[in-house]
C-alpha cells in the first residue's frame, strides 16, 4: 500500500443504509427530502469542491525505531458535468490541483500542482454500488488514473447523505438515526458503524424555491479496507444544504477525523507499521450552468 493511499480509504464505503427513526419535530409539515432529482438528461452542472488535510500526522513504526512526520493533502477542482442519467456522467475538468506533501519541522510553501486530467473530458459510471472514472478519447496514464480514481472517490464520499436522506420525509427540527448495515465477525472490507444521526435544521423559502439545510454526524470503522492489511475509523460532521425543487445539494460540508493503522514497504522494501491521523475538511458547491 502507497503512502498517499490511506488518504482515499475515507471516501469509500457509505453504501446501503437501514433506516431507524425518531420523531421529534411537534407539529410542523414534513418536507419530502428524498425524491429522484428534477434535473434533465443533459443538464450541466458546475462543481467546485475542495478536500484539505492541514498539520495530519503519520508516524512509520519499525521493530527498533519509529520516526514521525506531518502531512499536508489538499485537492481544489471545478468541473462542469453532463448528468446522462442517474448512473453515467460526462465530466469536464476545467481546473484539478492538488498537494501531498510529507514534511517536519516547519511547513513548507504550498506546492500545489496542476492535474494531468486538466482539459480533460471524462466518462462518470455507477456500477455495482461503486463510480468508476474513465477517459474519453485516449487511456488513462498511470499518473492520470489516480486522479481518475481520487474523482471516483470523492464522488462515492459526497453520496453520504444521500443515503442518509433515502425515502425520508421529515419536519423541521427532527431528529432521525441512520446505521450502516453492520456486520458481525470479521467481515474484512465491511462497515462497522455507529447511529449516523440526522437533523432537519431548517426549510427557508427563497427565490429558487425551498431550501432545506441538514446535518449529519457519525462515525464507521473497516478491517482491511480494499484489501490493504489495515484498519480504518472516520468521524465525519455534514452540514448539506439541499434545493427541494430539484434536490440538488447546493452547498456541503464535511469535516472530520481520519485515522488508519496498517503494515506497509519502506523505501527499503522493509514491511513496517504506518500510522495516519488526519483531520480533514471538504467543501463543495453546485449550480445548474446555463447553456
Amino acid at each position: 500500500m502507497g503512502m498517499n493511499a490511506p488518504l482515499y480509504l475515507l471516501l469509500l464505503s457509505l453504501t446501503a443504509v437501514h433506516l431507524n427513526a425518531a420523531d421529534r419535530s411537534g407539529g410542523a409539515a414534513a418536507v419530502d427530502l428524498s425524491s429522484h432529482s428534477a434535473l434533465r438528461g443533459g443538464t450541466l452542472v458546475r462543481e467546485k469542491r475542495e478536500v484539505r488535510v492541514q498539520e495530519g500526522k503519520g508516524r512509520m513504526q519499525q521493530s527498533n525505531s519509529a520516526s514521525g512526520f506531518l502531512i499536508r493533502f489538499v485537492q481544489r477542482v471545478n468541473l462542469v458535468r453532463r448528468l446522462l442519467n442517474s448512473e453515467t456522467e460526462e465530466v469536464q475538468v476545467r481546473e484539478m490541483a492538488c498537494e501531498l506533501t510529507n514534511y517536519t519541522g516547519t511547513a513548507p510553501p504550498p506546492a500545489e500542482q496542476p492535474s494531468p486530467l486538466v482539459g480533460k473530458t471524462l466518462r462518470l459510471r455507477k456500477s455495482d454500488g461503486k463510480w468508476k472514472a474513465a477517459m474519453i478519447g485516449g487511456k488513462a496514464t498511470v499518473e492520470q488514473l489516480k486522479f481518475l480514481n481520487d474523482l471516483a472517490f470523492t464522488r462515492l464520499l459526497l453520496e453520504l447523505p444521500e443515503a442518509c436522506l433515502l425515502n425520508q420525509s421529515r419536519k423541521p427540527g427532527e431528529t432521525w438515526k441512520v446505521s450502516i448495515n453492520e456486520s458481525s465477525g470479521k467481515d474484512y472490507g465491511a462497515v462497522v458503524a455507529k447511529d449516523i444521526e440526522c437533523t432537519l435544521a431548517a426549510v427557508d423559502q427563497r427565490p429558487d424555491g425551498p431550501l432545506a439545510t441538514v446535518h449529519l454526524v457519525g462515525n464507521f470503522s473497516m478491517e482491511r479496507p480494499m484489501n490493504f492489511l489495515s484498519r480504518i475509523e472516520v468521524a465525519f460532521d455534514v452540514t448539506l444544504v439541499r434545493r427541494l425543487s430539484d434536490m440538488l445539494d447546493v452547498d456541503t460540508k464535511i469535516t472530520g477525523h481520519f485515522k488508519n493503522i496498517g503494515l506497509v514497504n519502506d523505501r527499503d522494501g522493509k514491511e513496517t507499521q504506518l500510522t495516519l491521523e488526519l483531520p480533514y475538511t471538504l467543501v463543495r458547491t453546485q449550480a445548474v450552468e446555463r447553456k
